[in-house]
C-alpha cells in the first residue's frame, strides 16, 4: 500500500529543484522517495548542514514560514 506526501515550496524553488532532478534522469517524487529511503537505512538525514551565515534567499523562506506557521 502506498500513501501520498504533500510537500508546500516556493513555485521557483520546485522548478529549479525539478530541472536539476531531471538533469540527472529522474523525477521529483523519486528524488523525495530516495531521501526517505536512505534517512531510515541511515537513521540520519543525509544533508550537510553548516553553520553559516543564511542566504537572504533561506531567510525570507523562514520568514514566510513563521508567518504562515499557525494557518496549518
Amino acid at each position: 500500500m502506498t500513501t501520498t506526501l504533500t510537500v508546500r515550496m516556493d513555485e521557483s524553488l520546485k522548478q529549479r529543484f525539478t530541472a536539476v532532478v531531471e538533469s540527472v534522469g529522474l523525477d521529483a517524487p523519486t528524488v523525495v522517495r530516495m531521501l526517505a529511503v536512505q534517512t531510515v537505512r541511515d537513521g540520519a538525514i543525509p544533508l550537510s548542514l553548516a553553520a553559516s551565515p543564511p542566504s537572504d534567499e533561506t531567510m525570507d523562506f523562514l520568514d514566510a514560514a513563521r508567518a504562515d506557521w499557525g494557518k496549518w
